[in-house]
């Protein structure tokens, strides 16, 4: 599911190619499985969103069938797509610094704090930096406000992408980054859709929120990813309730690009303190599992539990 908003994607030549409507159709069905749709919302899926180029046919300009006017464009009669912002052609985005002075969003500013706030904040930026599992603190948009080196290791091969980068909002980049599915494993079932289903539950109760909306203005640009939206993720909330919306405690599949790690499973910690909460931060750790793909011969260290019993 990682379309980048409007982004055209035809085949050879400007045509639609097998390959394409091939993936269409198997991201309907994985999609169709997923929210577990009936067989009258598949097909309205397959309609809306299974064959992307024949919406983009439908979305062209209209041939005149008399002759051309001398002059003046031919106004569309499909749907007005909004032009993608231009990949950037020079080098990589700069990393994130390892110590910031004080965790902000970076698209509001910071509220006044007083100096033992501050002094809060600054350890435990240095807290995050010490564990060394991947984990990253965000406000209430999803825009991210610090991360640690094993997070940016996890994420180390992402190309440039000017709106989607995994240390400026996640929830863009697990949505739009077309490098996404490199790392987030089974891309559209295990991390797409429990994302929308979280935006879903902020629009509803925020929903006069400018970049939140932004969010969904392009989840609608792609006919696949907006007609799961619309179509099969209500019922999917409804079904899987309290747990469609909730991070703690999920096991999703990731391809670490550190071959000691390959490809495993994380389970999502929440580990937000109240202090952090109260200015509507989140703070979440990816505990990685061990592997049967990694490298063998090498050694890691493994979490032993400890029951203390008292008598």
């Amino acid at each position: 599911m990682t379309y980048e908003a409007g982004v055209e994607r035809p085949g050879a030549k400007g045509r639609p190619g097998r390959v394409t409507s091939a993936r269409g159709s198997a991201r309907t069905k994985r999609i169709g499985d997923a929210l577990d749709m009936e067989t009258t919302q598949r097909g309205r899926l397959r309609r809306i969103g299974g064959d992307r180029d024949s919406f983009r046919e439908s979305a062209a300009p209209l041939r005149p069938s008399g002759p051309v006017p001398p002059s003046g464009p031919v106004p569309p009669s499909g749907p007005v797509r909004r032009p993608a912002p231009a990949r950037p052609s020079g080098p990589p985005h700069p990393p994130v610094p390892v110590h910031p002075p004080v965790p902000t969003s970076p698209t509001r500013p910071a509220e006044p704090a007083d100096p033992a706030t501050e002094a809060y904040l600054r350890d435990y930026a240095s807290l995050m930096d010490a564990v060394p599992l991947p984990s990253l603190l965000f406000d209430r948009r999803w825009d991210v406000v610090h991360t640690n080196p094993a997070f940016d290791a996890l994420f180390r091969d992402m190309g440039p992408h000017p709106t989607a980068m995994p240390h400026q909002n996640f929830l863009r980049f697990a949505l739009f980054h077309p490098d996404a599915p490199t790392v987030l494993a089974e891309h559209e079932t295990s991390w797409c859709l429990p994302l929308m289903a979280q935006l879903a539950d902020a629009l509803e109760g925020d929903g006069e929120d400018d970049r939140l909306s932004a969010i969904r203005d392009d989840i609608a640009l792609d006919p696949i990813m907006d007609a799961a939206y619309r179509c099969g993720l209500p019922h999917w909330m409804r079904a899987v309730g309290a747990a469609a919306v909730r991070h703690d405690g999920a096991v999703r599949p990731v391809n670490h690009p550190d071959p000691r790690w390959g490809r495993t499973d994380c389970r999502i910690v929440d580990e937000t303190p109240v202090r952090l909460q109260d200015k509507g931060y989140t703070r979440l750790t990816l505990v990685l599992r061990e592997s049967r793909s990694a490298v063998p011969g090498v050694p890691r260290g493994r979490a032993h539990l400890r029951a203390v019993s008292g008598g």
